[in-house]
């Protein structure tokens, strides 16, 4: 029943709108708030920049969540709730966002770029979100598992393991009739039988990794490995062999999907309007041309010189994508105690409770596509939306203008995305390494991208085309 309605979901995108997905929804909803109920589950979905901001505050999300991803390990921080969740969302954080970690990711990724696309600009059209679909998974895996991940057999049974689950999920949600008539066999259905396995595989073979990682002597300890002896103010360990496993699952499977794809539309705007990709080369040579002079494979940049505050055109690039193609456009939110007064909800505009436990699912996609968020002309890419100044003087507009006020790509509030900081570095250096080493077209220049909504994420349907030339 859950695929069956996350399959009736995935197939409302049609035309060549901003976000035909969203687009599509917005067309059938009367209302900012709209219950919706589907096989006995009620739903309100959130559109308007006021009320998404009062969903996002709702702290926990709906156990649908865990039916529908039902790949990751139970103890995963996305079907946690309360306490728990708080508790893993500081440990996280301990992973993801100090310096060391950071200065890694912004290193590797330039890196592991330079080898992949060495032979792009030789080999004619490339499928850039095909090559990501390596490149990405190489970053994380070498990030999260060490030097040698992404070389070593348990590193591409991971990785492989993963994408079967990821490609069998849709399977699965795309022919939910086929295998929900055979229930009590579902191996049956050949493709639900490697779904399966998959999963069975991506378990054990990231067991394995980490305890690897544990058998290291003391000499190699990293952030990661560390974590593995905290302890709580009892004494008691703060993660179990289970909780480590679904933790590491679930950093890579957030890690690999929404960037991957974020990354893939960034190209693509560029590659879309050359005005832009070109203004962005002559600001990054104008800041920082004397660094660049050399090997560019030798990462001569640091986190800080990409920062927002030092080079607000990259970052303006970034949110202007994120906000005219949300690579997660839909997220959902459920109220845990008493019932929650929302405004708008009720008739004519009063305010009316929704009650604990009922799901609403915020569509940031609309949310951040209307003026009262993004200003005139918000269908429109436009990154000067988000700067504010002029000539070479200019600056990312003040955290309180409601451009930025009202950008959900990452979230907010108590479930905001803890990958956050960690896929903004890695999206800069891989952004920078591709505006100083090519200039890039599209292949297929008056051919729109159709989307695919798929496992969580917008993506191009048919992969990304682009003609690279080398600088």
């Amino acid at each position: 029943i859950f695929f069956a309605m996350l399959a009736a979901f995935r197939r409302i995108h049609v035309g060549q709108a901003v976000d035909p997905l969203l687009a599509a929804v917005q067309a059938r909803l009367s209302s900012p708030w709209e219950f919706v109920k589907t096989v006995g589950v009620m739903w309100v979905v959130a559109k308007t920049v006021k009320l998404v901001r009062c969903s996002r505050n709702m702290p926990c999300r709906p156990a649908i969540t865990k039916k529908i991803l039902n790949y990751l390990a139970d103890d995963n921080l996305l079907f946690q709730q309360g306490d728990r969740a708080k508790e893993l969302r500081v440990q996280y954080g301990k992973l993801l966002n100090t310096s060391a970690v950071q200065k890694q990711v912004h290193h590797d990724s330039w890196n592991i770029l330079a080898a992949c696309s060495e032979k792009w600009a030789a080999d004619g059209p490339v499928d850039f979100f095909e090559e990501m679909r390596v490149c990405v998974y190489d970053i994380i895996g070498k990030v999260f598992f060490g030097e040698e991940f992404f070389t070593t057999d348990l590193g591409r049974l991971i990785r492989d393991s993963h994408w079967l689950i990821r490609d069998g999920h849709l399977y699965c949600i795309d022919n939910c009739m086929q295998v929900g008539m055979v229930t009590s066999e579902p191996c049956r259905v050949p493709e639900f039988q490697k779904y399966e396995e998959a999963k069975t595989e991506f378990f054990s073979a990231v067991t394995e990794a980490l305890n690897i990682k544990k058998s290291k002597p003391d000499s190699d300890k990293d952030a990661f490995r560390m974590l593995l002896t905290e302890t709580r103010e009892d004494g008691t360990p703060l993660f179990s062999d289970t909780v480590w496993v679904a933790t590491m699952q679930g950093l890579l499977n957030g890690a690999f999907g929404s960037t991957r794809c974020s990354l893939t539309w960034v190209v693509y705007y560029l590659a879309k309007y050359p005005k832009i990709q070109q203004r962005l080369r002559d600001e990054l040579y104008r800041k920082y041309g004397t660094k660049l002079q050399g090997d560019a494979a030798d990462c001569p940049l640091s986190p800080a010189d990409l920062s927002q505050s030092n080079f607000p055109l990259l970052e303006a690039v970034i949110r202007e994508t994120l906000r005219t193609r949300a690579t997660v456009p839909v997220a959902s939110r459920v109220h845990d105690t008493a019932a929650l007064q929302v405004p708008g909800l009720g008739r004519n505009g009063a305010a009316a409770p929704v009650a604990p436990g009922v799901a609403c699912h915020a569509v940031y996609a609309l949310s951040m596509n209307d003026e009262a968020s993004a200003g005139a002309n918000p269908t429109e890419f436009n990154v000067d939306r988000w700067l504010r100044g002029h000539g070479n003087h200019k600056t990312m507009a003040p955290a309180d203008d409601p451009i930025n006020r009202h950008f959900f790509a990452f979230g907010g509030h108590a479930r905001s995305c803890v990958g956050m900081n960690f896929a903004y570095v890695e999206m800069r250096s891989l952004i920078v390494y591709l505006v100083a080493t090519f200039s890039w077209t599209l292949a297929e220049p008056t051919e729109g991208v159709e989307n695919l909504y798929a496992a969580g994420v917008q993506q191009p349907k048919l992969g990304l085309k682009l003609n690279f030339k080398r600088l």
